[in-house]
């Protein structure tokens, strides 16, 4: 830092008292002219540092596994080339009818009538299904012996492919402890519908005219 920027009026008074006239118009002349021309110093701007934003944590996405494919064919189900079928448990009937209405529904009105129930499913997606059924009795006094008492013809709805379906066999015989219904062919149908699906279609046997 230069000396005349420090300079006061004290200094420069005492000064003049003990110098000579000429030294003391130099001086002052010089000083003048020294303190004129000192350029204030150059302030030096620091910039200040911008605070670069923190970037926000990830956040981890847990991703969901997919659902294992169901187990195929289906345990306890018999094959008949594409098509697979059982005689599901009635405990099997029930828990799959807490979830469907319609078919407990049918279940309800097997109170009434003799009824049949069969699961099937395919490995094709089928237009509908066709089960026909026959309706037997044991025949009296003849040991392991049936009488046929008619025909059922069950169609269902479509399915797509390795979907169960569970169906109700409704006859049009009255309810006994005695009568069965008895699935003898399955069909996954694949040409359109001639009649109302679903529906159930009974023909009784006429007995012989003695």
């Amino acid at each position: 830092m230069k000396l005349s920027a420090f300079i006061t009026p004290l200094t420069l008074v005492i000064f003049i008292s003990i110098a000579h006239p000429a030294v003391i118009a130099q001086t002052s002349a010089a000083e003048t002219a020294s303190v004129t021309a000192s350029p204030s110093p150059t302030k030096k701007v620091t910039p200040t540092p911008t605070a670069k934003p923190k970037p926000s944590p990830k956040k981890k996405v847990q991703l969901i596994k997919p659902s294992p494919s169901p187990k195929w064919p289906p345990v306890g189900f018999k094959a008949m080339g594409d098509v697979y079928y059982r005689t599901p448990s009635t405990e099997v009937m029930m828990n799959v009818a807490a979830n469907n209405p319609a078919l407990s529904k049918e279940i309800v009105a097997c109170k009434e009538f003799a009824c049949g129930r069969i699961q099937v499913a395919a490995l094709i997606s089928c237009r509908y299904w066709e089960v026909t059924s026959k309706v037997v009795s044991p025949v009296p006094n003849v040991p392991k012996t049936f009488q046929t008492l008619g025909t059922l013809r069950t169609l269902a709805k479509r399915t797509t492919e390795k979907t169960i379906s569970t169906l109700v066999l409704k006859s049009a015989e009255k309810y006994s402890g005695f009568i069965a219904v008895v699935p003898t062919t399955i069909t996954c149908q694949q040409d359109p519908p001639t009649q109302p699906i679903p529906s159930s279609i009974y023909l009784p046997v006429v007995a012989a005219t003695p």
